[in-house]
């Protein structure tokens, strides 16, 4: 199974993860406004505006992830390595990774992502890129973090005081402003895995992160098809589970609900379609609605048209 490939090369090479342009995104945002953004694979960044219209803001073949720039820290520059597609002046700014690491605009006005030691996009550690373009590896700490559980970054987000969330495949940490890092919740453990594709002790294989008000922070658990809360505290559970042949990749959180961007693999389609998308939402009620979905044949033939 191709995406069972994807997740095994996710694994033992974050560096080639990232610069592949042919797998399912993870990128998903919901602005102030309550639009939601989000990337669809090898056509670009569509866009829910608050009736349900789909339109596309950035059109692509490349792109993994992207991020929320509400201060609009980047909005008259672009950043170095990823590019801002929103106009210039516009607050919020989008900022896009073309095929590179997990990304996130921080409370101090810097641009955090996952990299190599040489802070290229990657998944050893993270690099601080500031508006001027300056970049220096943060916390060499989180790298060695890493290392003892042998896996890279695959998620990012900053949490209300500007502490920064980083999920590996296994594991949710946090790193202060001053570099120090503490563990969150290591190993992540998710009850009946229904679809373990990715090794045992890389298991769930957390993807995108999201940070809410209270400091909660809600995961896509890949590998077992599920969305999960972790409490302040670390304690995970599952609040979404997704039917095959649907995967989580992404979450953003706004006003208290969870939207959750999921792929699915299409053997037989060709690669520009191979993983359609989804978007659905968990509401404060605890109601599952979907926002949009990609799948169906209208959707796929004619992307953004409704």
């Amino acid at each position: 199974m191709k995406l069972r490939t994807f997740l095994l090369i996710g694994l033992l090479s974050q560096t080639a993860l990232c610069q592949a342009r042919a797998q399912p995104a993870s990128g998903i945002v919901v602005d102030p406004q309550g639009e939601i953004f989000f990337i669809h694979s090898r056509h670009g960044v569509g866009k829910i505006d608050t009736s349900g219209h789909l339109s596309y803001v950035h059109r692509t073949t490349g792109g993994h992830w992207m991020c929320l720039d509400v201060q609009g820290v980047f909005s008259r520059t672009q950043p170095k390595i990823f590019e801002r597609i929103t106009q210039t002046g516009i607050k919020p700014a989008i900022i896009f990774a073309d095929g590179g690491a997990p990304i996130a605009v921080n409370r101090d006005g810097n641009l955090y992502y996952g990299s190599g030691d040489d802070m290229s996009p990657g998944g050893l550690t993270v690099t601080r890129l500031s508006p001027d373009g300056k970049r220096t590896l943060f916390s060499p700490a989180l790298k060695t973090a890493l290392a003892k559980i042998d896996e890279g970054v695959t998620g990012l987000d900053a949490g209300p005081d500007g502490t920064l969330y980083v999920a590996s495949a296994s594991a949710i940490f946090k790193v202060a402003k001053d570099g120090k890092v503490s563990t969150l919740i290591s190993p992540v453990i998710v009850q009946d895995c229904n679809d373990q594709v990715a090794p045992e002790q890389h298991q769930p294989y957390l993807r995108g992160l999201a940070v809410d008000t209270n400091s909660s922070v809600y995961v896509a658990a890949t590998s077992c098809r599920c969305t999960l809360k972790v409490s302040p505290q670390g304690k995970a559970e599952t609040i979404m589970t997704s039917e095959s042949p649907w995967y989580p990749t992404g979450v953003a959180v706004f006003r208290g609900g969870v939207y959750v961007l999921e792929c699915e693999y299409v053997r037989e389609a060709a690669e520009a379609d191979q993983y359609p998308p989804r978007v659905r939402k968990l509401g404060l009620d605890g109601k599952i609605t979907t926002i949009i979905d990609l799948s169906s044949p209208r959707a796929n033939a004619e992307p953004g048209r409704q």
